[in-house]
């Protein structure tokens, strides 16, 4: 009950967070693509296919969750801290992003279940371009993005000895919106109050069902010097078929203009959609200031996401360490989108992943610093954006710890018994996307990642008192 009521405390807090990420690269394709890795497996650069726990949930290998012992309540969150750099201009952006929250339970011995809610991806940008046509025209043009698409997931994972199976049906929701406004500016650089400006938009209502599925197995193997020693070799493979978006997805496009003198109503540090929202909208049938250009709306869509794959594989020695590498890829190139511009040919991505764990002291648990789990790991990966010829690439280094609590739980025969989970999870991330070269954007960023795992047994009926 102390995990229920968690849960809709924190379900409750998500729906006033912002689960975004600011990056001007989210303007292309469906937005900025979250990695949903747990806070173990993030502080570990990101191992996934192969990552597996008895005490926290690893969404991207559904295979993993029958490892789970204990119904388990998971929940991740991230401080995004960054600075924005081209070759004339810096800016720091800052935000807040959910990464997962999960609840699992085990129903049989062979069989774990329970749901998940995850970002997909994300739109959070505002960008702005100066083009001169000729001598006496020059047109400013600003870009903004925002929205989030959310999948609700329902999981499974099987065991049969060493050998983990699994799947996700997911429910895919949510809004993607792009503005773009484009005025002409006067010899001093400000706009025409004269003129026309044009406002673009394009929303995109998402609703649609998803799914992957993986698989793991577990080879263990006895070290010849010492019988008592036993490692085990985890290897790990999901992915998921193209998926294309279902009828209940639909676009809405317009295109309109009006007078440039009402530039001069806006606010300086409001964005296309504040302006648009708070001032033009409103006005709309008092005023006429909308001459309409253009207007399709509710129409059907062909958006088609390209199949993934993700293999790995994972040393370890029971809780002492354990380390692995990890790859993924996703041709980005067969994706097909709602935009009629270069904005939807992208790039074939693909990440690589290297990290691992220690555990100090596996016998002894009375000094504090010996009883944390230290992780580190590095990933690399080469985005699904291609822009002048120039790859987007993204880099990062993470560090983190694992810090324990004892709970009082029952075992399988109802009586209670005090066992150390790692419940909190702390890591920092820091790394780059992107390149100052060919008139590009570079990204430093910084990401302190917290992670909460509560585990507790269910229906359990005690047999002693």
């Amino acid at each position: 009950m102390r995990n229920l009521f968690l849960l809709l405390t924190l379900t409750v807090f998500i729906q006033q967070a912002n689960a975004q990420e600011h990056t001007p690269y989210s303007r292309y394709g469906l937005g900025y693509a979250f990695d949903n890795n747990n806070a173990q497996s993030a502080q570990m650069g990101g191992l996934s296919a192969a990552f597996q726990s008895g005490e926290t949930v690893n969404y991207l290998n559904p295979a993993s969750y029958a490892a789970l012992q204990l119904t388990t309540l998971d929940a991740g969150f991230s401080g995004n801290f960054g600075k924005i750099k081209t070759q004339t201009q810096k800016a720091k952006q800052n935000s807040f992003s959910l990464n997962y929250l999960s609840l699992f339970f085990p129903i049989k011995k062979y069989w774990v279940t329970g749901v998940s809610l995850l970002p997909f991806t994300a739109k959070d940008y505002l960008l702005s371009q100066t083009s001169a046509f000729d001598t006496a025209t020059t047109v400013k043009f600003e870009y903004e993005g925002s929205g989030t698409l959310y999948n609700l997931s329902w999981g499974n994972g099987f065991k049969y000895k060493g050998l983990h199976v699994g799947f996700n049906i997911g429910y895919l929701f949510g809004k993607l919106n792009n503005n773009t406004l484009a005025y002409q500016l006067n010899q001093t650089g400000a706009y025409d109050a004269d003129g026309y400006t044009t406002w673009t938009f394009t929303n995109t209502k998402v609703s649609s069902f998803i799914w992957n599925a993986g698989a793991q197995y577990n080879l263990p193997i006895k070290s010849k010097r010492d019988s008592n020693k036993i490692y085990n070799i985890t290897f790990g493979l999901a992915g998921s078929a193209p998926i294309k978006f279902g009828k209940r997805t639909y676009i809405d496009e317009a295109l309109y203009t009006f007078q440039s003198g009402y530039l001069g109503y806006r606010n300086t540090d409001a964005g296309v959609n504040d302006f648009i929202t708070d001032y033009i909208k409103p006005r709309v049938t008092s005023t006429n200031i909308l001459d309409t250009l253009s207007e399709k709306f509710q129409q059907s869509t062909n958006i088609r996401i390209p199949a993934t794959l993700n293999i790995g594989i994972i040393a370890s020695r029971g809780i002492k360490w354990r380390a692995g590498i990890d790859f993924k890829f996703q041709p980005w190139s067969k994706y097909k989108g709602y935009e009629d511009n270069t904005a939807s040919k992208l790039n074939n991505s693909w990440r690589i992943a290297v990290g691992g764990e220690f555990l100090p002291n596996d016998k002894n648990f009375s000094k504090f610093f010996t009883r944390l789990k230290y992780r580190a790991g590095f990933n690399y990966t080469q985005t699904n954006i291609k822009i002048n010829n120039t790859a987007i690439n993204e880099f990062g280094i993470n560090f983190g710890i694992g810090i324990p609590i004892i709970i009082t739980t029952a075992n399988d025969e109802g009586l209670l018994q005090k066992v150390y989970t790692y419940a909190f999870n702390i890591g920092f991330e820091a790394g780059s996307r992107g390149t100052i070269q060919k008139n590009l954007v570079r990204e430093n960023f910084y990401r302190l990642k917290f992670g909460i795992s509560l585990n507790d047994r269910w229906f359990v009926r005690r047999k002693y008192y």
